[in-house]
């Protein structure tokens, strides 16, 4: 096996090796000549058009199976649906590999809305929402796959609901997508968002098999969502009731579940400040009874965040959704994730430092609940944001995945992430990095796993002209085996949109739709509906963003 070191500061890339070596950079998402199938086999129209559709895919998730660490499976927000439905939507991609993360098999959840097979008018999505995303998957002990999502509807009733599927055979056959909690078809009605899963991977103890799951509820009319929980004991057919974990002290998102080797039970979840008694701050509740029962909210850390509207609104682009302050940047936020294994309990986040950059730190605690070692950084750079960290654990080590704009010439702790000052694109200046401790989160080494870099702001959203980078990064572990995976610009070729013209801001860099007649839409309209399959500009530039992934032995 090679090994990655970082040597005074500097990042060694790792290079690609054989089956059972150290494994970078790694396609997963290959919808230029791929390979998507029914998950009854076979294809439809969708599948079709998914294999060469070139399409968006943020917000990957993975897991390796602990049965076989050669199997894994993955998953993203995956818009290649919305070149048969016509309406914009994305999907919930599901993609599984069998040869250690070297090549992959593609489908979506069925459920999809053009979805006419027995599993996809049968499942509970079906009819119900137009979309489905916020990947996360979890594989148990003894071969049962879990993919949880959130299925909804842009127009109002939105309706948001959590859901989590199931496949067996080491995640090869898929069985039932059952709801977990339902959102109030209402204008100001509940929505659930922001799902995350972890199985119990143990075989033969109490807590063997357990299920959980973590969410964000959103009330719709103030910012006081607060984090849920539910379980399964009986393999994902049915969930407890949902239990409220926290105290709503501020906008509280982001769970982030880890199962320790002694069935415990931690969710941290990150807290957002929005009014006087409210605080920025990482949090973290535990339960010793297999998820019955938790711990009130402990603080991990008090943090100044790094949050894309520190630079203005949400999301900035370009036409309607071109910002003031004359930057194209996409949505991003501090947030938390939680790993627990024989060393202790792991939560590592981002914030901003003193010197107003965001770097990437770690604390480490024996239970959980106490937590008087000091944050340690992960990262060693002291240029550029490093952000969207996850973190796992396995064969006695930790790993945890990141992106990182250290080599970007233009950075500046007031600048989003690849923009320069005058709002351009200043490159494909983003890697994708991970850092791995075997001193139970104490030091790290760090490697860079991306052979080529990235931009998060390209104008990536069909028919908006915004930017949309996803909210997360993911890894997972079983034994020795890691599994990172990672929003990538890489394969997107930059162009022009036909629809700017004049004062719009057509010479930033971030256009990436090649020169066409956008037929039959107006060019000049501030807004269009999704162009249909027969529209030739799908397949040219400017869609192709992909998910990427790195895996070591």
């Amino acid at each position: 096996m090679r090994r990655i070191a970082a040597l005074a500061g500097a990042l060694v890339f790792v290079a690609l090796g054989p089956l059972g070596v150290a494994r970078a950079d790694t396609l997963v998402t290959n919808d230029t000549s791929g390979n998507y199938q029914l998950a009854s086999g076979g294809a439809d129209a969708t599948m079709t058009s998914c294999s060469t559709g070139r399409r968006t895919q943020n917000e990957p998730s993975v897991a390796v199976d602990p049965r076989n660490p050669l199997i894994m499976t993955a998953g993203s927000n995956d818009y290649c649906a919305e070149i048969q439905n016509g309406s914009g939507n994305v999907w919930a991609g599901y993609y599984r590999s069998t040869s250690g993360g070297a090549s992959w098999s593609l489908s979506l959840v069925p459920g999809y809305p053009a979805d006419t097979t027995t599993f996809g008018t049968a499942s509970p999505v079906h009819g119900s929402c137009a979309a489905a995303g916020d990947p996360t998957q979890s594989f148990d002990g003894t071969g049962h796959l879990y993919y949880g999502f959130i299925c909804f509807n842009r127009a109002k009733p939105t309706n948001g609901s959590l859901y989590v599927a199931r496949y067996d055979n080491d995640g090869a056959t898929y069985v039932r997508t059952v709801r977990v909690d339902r959102g109030t078809p209402s204008v100001w009605g509940l929505f659930q968002d922001k799902i995350n899963i972890a199985a119990d991977q143990s075989v033969g103890t109490a807590t063997a098999g357990n299920l959980y799951v973590a969410w964000a509820r959103y009330p719709g009319q103030a910012a006081n969502n607060v984090i849920y929980f539910a379980r399964s004991t009986d393999g994902g057919q049915t969930f407890s009731a949902p239990m409220r974990l926290t105290q709503g002290h501020g906008e509280e998102q982001f769970a982030d579940i880890g199962v320790g080797p002694n069935g415990a039970v931690y969710v941290t979840y990150r807290e957002i400040m929005h009014q006087k008694s409210t605080e920025n701050r990482i949090r973290i509740v535990r339960s010793t009874d297999g998820g019955q029962s938790f711990s009130l909210p402990q603080t991990v850390a008090d943090i100044v965040p790094f949050e894309s509207t520190d630079f203005g609104p949400d999301t900035c682009g370009d036409g309607p959704f071109a910002c003031d302050n004359g930057l194209t940047y996409a949505r991003f936020s501090s947030l938390s994730a939680v790993a627990a294994d024989a060393s202790g309990v792991h939560v590592v986040w981002n914030a901003r430092t003193a010197a107003r950059q965001s770097k990437v730190f770690v604390r480490n605690s024996p239970d959980g609940l106490t937590w008087t070692a000091p944050a340690v950084p992960v990262d060693t750079a002291a240029v550029g944001h490093q952000f969207f960290p996850d973190i796992t654990t396995g064969a006695g080590a930790l790993s945890v995945v990141f992106q990182d704009s250290r080599g970007d010439p233009s950075y500046s702790p007031d600048l989003p992430p690849g923009d320069t000052a005058a709002g351009s694109n200043s490159g494909n200046v983003v890697q994708a990095i991970v850092a791995r401790s075997t001193t139970g989160g104490a030091s790290w080494t760090e490697s860079q796993v991306s052979a080529l870099g990235t931009n998060p702001n390209w104008e990536v959203r069909s028919g908006m002209r915004s930017p949309f980078f996803g909210d997360y990064n993911y890894t997972s572990a079983a034994g020795a085996a890691t599994a990172s995976v990672w929003t990538d610009t890489r394969d997107l070729p930059a162009g022009l949109d036909p629809r700017e013209t004049g004062a719009d801001d057509d010479a930033d860099g971030f256009d990436g739709r090649q020169t066409c007649t956008w037929v039959p839409n107006d060019i000049n309209a501030p807004s269009y509906s999704s162009p249909t399959i027969d529209n030739p500009c799908l397949s040219q530039g400017g869609l192709d963003q992909n998910i990427y992934i790195a895996t070591a032995p």
